[in-house]
């Protein structure tokens, strides 16, 4: 039988609560507000008889059918707190509905901790979604509201709440495993810091997810796991951390299940020119074609395949406002190094055809030639600040004799090998 009045919807949870089943308690606090949510959830599905009623009603239903239930008659606070967010979500009062539910939180907090088994794991994950959901719809609809009186602070203060299920999850009485609720909770933390730009908050998150007094990271479900990775990976990407961006967001892909296409997609954004970047790896048309990134992507690989600096550089002006939407403009960038990378190579091999015995001493001229011949303003400082910086990075092995004026190479392995994947 579907609930569709509060009553009976009351009645059911109450069982729920009674026999500890985390699962059904969760769904029934599920606000169902997030994009894609089951429209059978159980609070969208007595929506309408919430409109009707009075938050007294409601305040009262709840304090009737919960207020002595098992296991706490916390129950009866947590519920009527979603109820009447949910109320208030439906009658269209988006910042209301924040106010509602926050009143919901140090209640539940106050059952997770006395609660000793792990059945509370799940309805503590509903609750960081319900908040985290409700706070960003709360401040959508102030900033719709252009009233410059009222700030759309909702998320901001979501974070507050959020790190304080942060801490009663990592500091847990009874079951050891319900620390098995933190990590879906920092990533909610990082969803919030990222969509606020309060990037330094997630330093703190990083350290404590990495002592060694925290739960062991395979521990965790597979999902937490990925969106982890995904995160830790891009704030690698903005601290410049190149080579760990590329281990975290590799994990983040390989354990990223194959069916779960746009979430590979949206890995790859960024683990593309991360392994362009620090492992000179570039991806197969295959692959750039199976995710639908050869629009993003394709030009960039081919300017870095042939060191055609121009190429590059229209590609980059092309594709500059999805790469500042995504955020990775400046990574893309950084990307010019692989391409003067590839020119000095072609130069070299040029080079050594007309002068075998010197193969390995290549004139600076000629890289500032091949520059000029594509269209590229520079002069022979600035191609030896390039070059420096190339082998500096370790894109080549050699080093520059200025009295000579040339890039002398290593006679092995000059250029590390670009790889496909």
């Amino acid at each position: 039988m579907v609930e569709t009045d509060v009553p009976s919807y009351l009645k059911k949870l109450k069982r729920s609560f009674a026999r500890k089943n985390g699962r059904e308690v969760a769904q029934a606090l599920d606000l169902g507000i997030k994009e894609g949510s089951n429209s059978k959830l159980p609070m969208s599905l007595i929506g309408e008889s919430l409109k009707r009623a009075s938050p007294a009603q409601l305040g009262n239903q709840c304090s009737k059918f919960l207020g002595s239930a098992e296991p706490s008659p916390k129950a009866a606070e947590v519920v009527a707190a979603c109820l009447l967010c949910a109320r208030e979500y439906h009658c269209g009062n988006l910042a209301e509905a924040y106010d509602q539910l926050v009143a919901g939180v140090q209640p539940f907090l106050d059952l997770f901790r006395q609660e000793e088994e792990t059945w509370v794991v799940e309805p503590l994950h509903v609750m960081v979604s319900n908040l985290r959901h409700c706070a960003e719809l709360a401040d959508s609809a102030i900033k719709a509201a252009g009233d410059e009186r009222v700030k759309p602070d909702k998320l901001e203060n979501a974070g507050n709440h959020l790190m304080s299920c942060f801490s009663a999850a990592n500091r847990p009485q009874g079951d050891p495993d319900k620390r098995l609720a933190t990590l879906r909770i920092v990533n909610s933390l990082f969803r919030i810091y990222f969509k606020l730009n309060t990037l330094r908050n997630c330093k703190y998150l990083i350290r404590v997810v990495d002592a060694k007094k925290f739960v062991a990271f395979p521990h965790f479900q597979a999902g937490d796991r990925v969106t982890y990775k995904f995160f830790v990976g891009r704030l690698a990407v903005f601290d410049e951390n190149f080579d760990e961006a590329n281990d975290h967001l590799s994990y983040a892909f390989d354990h990223c299940h194959p069916s779960h296409y746009t979430q590979r997609r949206l890995i790859l954004k960024y683990l593309v020119p991360v392994k362009i970047f620090a492992k000179q790896s570039l991806p197969s048309d295959a692959l750039l074609q199976k995710y639908d990134l050869a629009g993003w992507y394709s030009a960039i690989k081919e300017a870095v395949k042939t060191g055609s600096v121009g190429k590059f550089e229209e590609a980059l002006r092309e594709k500059m406002a999805l790469f500042v939407q995504a955020g990775i403009f400046l990574l893309m960038e950084k990307l010019r190094v692989a391409v003067y990378r590839r020119l000095l190579k072609r130069v070299k091999l040029i080079h050594a055809e007309m002068r075998p015995e010197k193969a390995v001493q290549v004139p600076l001229r000629y890289f500032v030639g091949a520059l000029q011949w594509q269209g590229y303003v520079t002069d022979l400082d600035e191609v030896e600040c390039i070059v420096a910086n190339l082998i500096y990075n370790g894109h080549v092995k050699g080093y520059i004799s200025h009295k000579s004026g040339v890039v002398v190479l290593s006679k092995k392995e000059p250029f590390p090998a670009m790889k496909i994947y």
